[in-house]
C-alpha cells in the first residue's frame, strides 16, 4: 500500500465554511522580517510561537559565534589569519537582521528577551575585536534602543559604553559613543539633578583616570613612545566627558574639578594637556562642535514669517509642524549663543570658577610644579608653557607660595626664548601681596638685565618694563630704588611703547610708595600726600578686603534728588480742593501706593484710631486715600525740616565739615538700606558719568580721572578682588604700527577693488555714464582770448615761419585723414 503524500501548503484558508485566500501567510516567511515585525507589534500574544522561532534562530547564531567563532578569531588574530575564520557576509547580514528584529520586539516579549541586554554587552565588551564594524554598530543601536524603551537602566548602559571608548579604533564609533554618553547624562539631569547617577558616572571616570597613574608617585612622566597606546586611552575620554559636562553646565561641583585636577598630573601627555587646557578655559569646543550641528536638520526657518502665515493663511497641520520646529530651532540657537558667550568669557578670563573649587590648592600646586620640574626634558615647550600658566593662575587666586617656581622660571627669561610673552605673563600672574620679596627681586633684576638695555629692540625694552610694572603692581616692595630710578629714566625715550611703559611704572609708585622716587618725579599729588604724612602701602596687606563701597555718595545724591523731585510733584497739589463723592470713595477699586505711601497710610490710620479713642464725636475725613496720604507725607517732611532748623539754630555747626565725618555720612545709606543689583548698576553708571565729566578737565585731576575711567570700562575683564587675568597685550603695551608686508598690501588693494566694474581710472566723459567734467584742452577752447593772448601757444603761432606753418598744416591734414578712415 502506497503512503499518501503530505498535503502541500496553500494560501487558501477554510474558516467556518468560508474559503478565502490568506494575505498574511507570505508575511510569516522568515526572510521578510520587517513585515513579520509589523504583525508581531500589532498583536504580540497571537504570534508568540513565531517570535520564539526567530529568537531560537538568533540564540543559535549567537552561541556559535560567542563560543566557537569568537575563540577562533581571537586565536587566529595572533597568527594574522583572521579572514579564514571570520563569518561570511550572508551569516553576518542574517545575524544583524535578527539582532535588530529581536531588539525592536523586546518590549513586547520582556520575559523571553530578558537576557538580551547581557548578550549585547558581552558581544561588545568581550568579542569587540572579532565583530565586524557593521555588527558593532548594530549591537550599539540595539543597546540604545533598549535604553530608550526603558528596558535597561542608565547605569548598565553607561557601564557598557565607557570601556568601548578606549577599545574601538573607529572615529565614527567613538563619536557615536561619546554623543550617546553626553546626551544620556544630559537628559537625566534636565528637569532636576540626579545625584545617584552623577556619582556613579564620576566614580567610573575616577577609576578610568586612576588606572593609568602610579599612586605612589604622581610626578612620573612616561615617555611618549611608552604612553602612546593603540587608539586613545580611557583616561583621555574620561577627561573629555568631564570637561563636556562642565561646558554644558551639567556638572559644576567639586568632584568634577577634583577629577580634572588629578588628570593634570597624569603620565599620558595627551591626558595631561587636555586637563590643563580645561583649567585655562579651552573647553574642547572645536572637538565637540559637530555634535550640536548633527542634531539640527536643515536650515531653520524664520519664526516671525511662519507665525504671520499661520495667522492670516489657511490652518494646516503641516504649517503647525513647521512653526513648532522653527520655534524649537530658535530656542536651541538662543541656548547655543548663551553657551558660546559663556565659553568666550571663560577663554578670556580662564576657567576661574573651576580653579576656585579646587579642594587642596597648595597640594595641587606643589604636585603640578613637581611634575613640571621633573618632566622638564620630557615635556614639550608648549606643554610646559601651559603648565606655567595654570600654576601661576592657581597661585594668584589662592595666594600660594611656591618659592622654587621663580628660580625655575629664571632660565627662560631671555628675549630670544620661544613663547617669551606667555612666560612673562605667567611670571607676573603668579605674584600676589604675600609673595616674599627676596624671591622676586632676583627675577626683576634678571628681566632688567636681559630686556632693558640699548642692545635690544624697543619692543623688547617695553615688554621688560611692562612685566616689571605688573610684578610691582602686585608686590611693590620687591623693587630696589636704584633700579627704579634707571627704569623711570626711560620715560624720555623716543619710542612710544618704551616711554609709556616707563611712565606707567612711575605713576604706579606715585600712588603706592612715592618715597622711592626722586623728588622731581613724585608729582604734585604725591608730594602733598607725603607732606600730610601718608604712609606707603604695607607688606602683606590683602587688597581683597572691602573697606567701603566706592562711589556710594553719588548714589546717595541721586536718590536724594529723586526724592526732592517727588516732593515737588506733591507740592503742586497745594491749594487744590478735591471733590469728594460717596460713589468714588466706596467704589472698591485698588489704589497703587509705594512703600513710603503705605507707611504714611498706616501712620495716618493709627493717628485716626487714637483720635477716635480720645474723641468719638470728631468728624470723619471723607477725602480720597491718595490725597490723605500725600498730605500726611508733606506734614511729616515739614516737621523734619522744622526740627533740623531748630537744631541748627541751637547748635551751629562749623561750615566746612571735617574730613573725618564724610565717610560716616556716606555710609549712612549702606546702613539704612539694602542695595539691590539695580542700585549697583546705577552706581556704576553714575561713576562712569562722573569720571567722564572729570576727565574733560585738564591737569593732574583730569589725568587721574581718565585712568579711573579706563579702569571702569574694563570691569568686564576684572575678576574677583583686585586681580585680573593678564594677557600678552598687557606685556607688549602700545605698539607702533609696523610696515605692511606684500600679502597685507595686496589684500588691501583687492579690498579697494571690490564693487568696481573695471580696473582703472573713471576720469573723463567716455568712461562715465553721466558726464561730470571736461578735459583741459576742451576748457582752453572756451576761454576768452584776452586770457590766452600772452600764452606761448598763441605767441608761437603768431611768430611762426612759413615752413613751420606748412608743416603744422600738413600734420593736421594727415591726422584728419586717419580719423576719416
Amino acid at each position: 500500500m502506497v503512503a499518501k503524500a503530505p498535503p502541500r501548503p496553500t494560501a487558501v484558508v477554510v474558516d467556518q465554511g468560508l474559503r478565502y485566500r490568506s494575505k498574511t501567510r507570505g508575511l510569516l516567511h522568515t526572510h521578510n522580517l520587517p513585515a513579520l515585525q509589523n504583525l508581531l507589534k500589532r498583536d504580540p500574544s497571537a504570534y508568540t510561537e513565531d517570535f520564539l522561532a526567530q529568537w531560537n534562530h538568533y540564540e543559535s547564531l549567537r552561541r556559535i559565534f560567542a563560543s566557537g567563532v569568537g575563540q577562533q578569531v581571537e586565536g587566529a588574530a595572533l597568527d594574522g589569519n583572521v579572514s579564514a575564520v571570520r563569518m561570511s557576509k550572508d551569516q553576518q547580514s542574517q545575524f544583524d537582521q535578527l539582532l535588530s528584529f529581536v531588539a525592536q520586539l523586546a518590549p513586547s516579549y520582556p520575559d523571553i528577551t530578558k537576557a538580551l541586554p547581557e548578550h549585547l554587552s558581552e558581544l561588545l565588551l568581550e568579542h569587540h575585536a572579532s565583530l565586524s564594524p557593521e555588527t558593532r554598530k548594530t549591537c550599539f543601536r540595539a543597546l540604545s534602543l533598549l535604553h530608550n524603551r526603558q528596558m535597561i537602566s542608565s547605569e548598565f548602559f553607561l557601564k557598557t559604553l565607557f570601556p568601548l571608548l578606549s577599545m574601538t579604533s573607529s572615529s565614527d564609533m567613538r563619536t557615536m559613543l561619546l554623543h550617546a554618553i553626553v546626551q544620556d547624562i544630559k537628559l537625566a539631569n534636565q528637569k532636576s539633578k540626579d545625584p545617584r547617577l552623577n556619582r556613579m558616572v564620576q566614580g567610573l571616570l575616577f577609576g578610568m583616570v586612576e588606572r593609568g597613574m602610579n599612586p605612589d608617585d604622581t610626578s612620573v612622566v612616561l615617555r611618549r613612545a611608552d604612553a602612546e597606546l593603540k587608539g586613545r586611552t580611557e583616561a583621555l575620554w574620561a577627561v573629555r566627558v568631564a570637561s563636556e559636562m562642565w561646558r554644558r553646565r551639567i556638572w559644576t561641583d567639586e568632584r568634577t574639578v577634583a577629577l580634572l585636577a588629578m588628570a593634570c598630573t597624569h603620565p599620558h601627555p595627551k591626558v595631561q594637556a587636555s586637563a590643563v587646557r580645561f583649567f585655562l578655559g579651552d573647553l574642547h569646543a572645536a572637538e565637540n562642535a559637530g555634535h550640536d550641528s548633527d542634531e539640527e536638520q536643515g536650515e531653520p526657518e524664520d519664526v516671525g514669517r511662519l507665525q504671520h502665515q499661520n495667522r492670516v493663511g489657511k490652518k494646516t497641520k503641516a504649517a503647525e509642524r513647521r512653526l513648532k520646529l522653527a520655534k524649537a530651532h530658535a530656542r536651541r540657537r538662543r541656548k547655543e549663543q548663551s553657551e558660546k558667550a559663556l565659553d568666550e568669557a571663560d577663554q578670556e578670563t580662564g576657567n576661574l570658577a573651576a580653579i576656585h573649587l579646587l579642594y587642596d590648592p597648595q597640594s595641587f600646586g606643589e604636585n603640578l610644579f613637581e611634575n613640571l620640574s621633573r618632566g622638564d626634558k620630557r615635556h614639550s615647550l608648549e606643554v610646559k608653557v601651559r603648565i606655567m600658566q595654570l600654576l601661576s593662575r592657581v597661585m594668584s587666586v589662592h595666594r600660594l607660595t611656591i618659592l622654587s617656581f621663580y628660580s625655575y622660571m629664571a632660565k627662560y627669561l631671555m628675549p630670544h626664548q620661544l613663547h617669551i610673552t606667555l612666560i612673562l605673563v605667567s611670571l607676573a600672574q603668579s605674584v600676589h601681596e604675600q609673595t616674599p620679596t627676596d624671591v622676586l627681586t632676583p627675577a626683576i633684576r634678571k628681566i632688567a638685565y636681559a630686556f632693558v638695555h640699548p642692545g635690544v629692540s624697543a619692543e623688547v625694552v617695553a615688554a621688560g618694563i611692562n612685566t616689571i610694572r605688573e610684578i610691582c603692581r602686585r608686590q611693590p616692595w620687591c623693587m630696589e630704588q636704584d633700579l627704579l630710578e634707571d627704569l623711570v629714566a626711560y620715560r624720555h625715550s623716543k619710542d612710544k611703547g618704551v616711554s609709556a611703559a616707563s611712565r606707567s611704572l612711575m605713576l604706579l609708585y606715585r600712588e603706592v610708595n612715592p618715597g622711592m622716587l626722586h623728588r622731581t618725579e613724585r608729582g604734585k599729588a604725591a608730594s602733598i600726600a607725603m607732606a600730610q604724612g601718608k604712609e606707603a602701602e604695607r607688606y602683606g596687606v590683602d587688597r581683597r578686603e572691602v573697606h567701603g563701597i566706592q562711589g556710594l555718595e553719588l548714589l546717595e545724591q541721586h536718590l536724594k534728588e529723586r526724592d526732592d523731585e517727588a516732593a515737588d510733584d506733591d507740592a503742586q497739589w497745594d491749594g487744590w480742593e478735591v471733590e469728594s463723592d460717596d460713589e468714588s470713595d466706596m467704589s472698591g477699586g485698588w489704589v497703587n501706593v509705594s512703600s513710603d505711601d503705605e507707611q504714611d497710610y498706616f501712620e495716618l490710620e493709627k493717628s485716626d484710631d487714637d483720635e477716635e479713642e480720645k474723641d468719638d464725636t470728631k468728624e470723619v475725613d471723607t477725602r480720597p486715600m491718595s490725597v490723605r496720604v500725600r498730605e500726611a507725607r508733606r506734614k511729616r517732611k515739614e516737621e523734619q525740616k522744622q526740627e533740623g532748623e531748630d537744631e541748627s539754630e541751637s547748635e551751629p555747626q562749623p561750615e566746612p565739615a571735617s574730613h573725618e565725618e564724610a565717610p560716616d555720612a556716606f555710609s549712612e545709606l549702606a546702613t539704612t538700606r539694602i542695595l539691590t543689583p539695580a542700585d549697583f548698576a546705577k552706581l556704576n553708571e553714575l561713576r562712569l558719568q562722573a569720571a567722564e565729566e572729570t576727565a574733560k578737565t585738564g591737569g593732574a585731576t583730569g589725568a587721574r580721572a581718565r585712568r579711573e575711567l579706563a579702569a571702569l570700562q574694563l570691569t568686564k575683564k576684572r575678576t574677583t578682588g583686585s586681580h585680573e587675568v593678564l594677557d600678552e597685550s598687557d606685556i607688549l603695551g602700545p605698539r607702533k604700527k609696523t610696515k605692511a608686508d606684500y600679502e597685507e598690501r595686496m589684500a588691501s588693494i583687492n579690498a579697494g577693488r571690490e564693487g568696481r566694474e573695471k580696473f582703472g581710472s573713471n576720469k573723463g566723459k567716455k568712461k562715465k555714464e553721466v558726464a561730470s567734467s571736461s578735459t583741459n584742452r576742451q576748457k582752453a577752447k572756451g576761454k576768452n582770448f584776452q586770457m590766452v593772448a600772452k600764452s606761448w601757444g598763441v605767441r608761437s603761432k603768431k611768430n611762426a615761419s612759413l615752413r613751420e606753418k606748412s608743416k603744422r598744416l600738413r600734420a593736421h591734414v594727415n591726422q584728419a585723414k586717419k580719423r576719416m578712415k
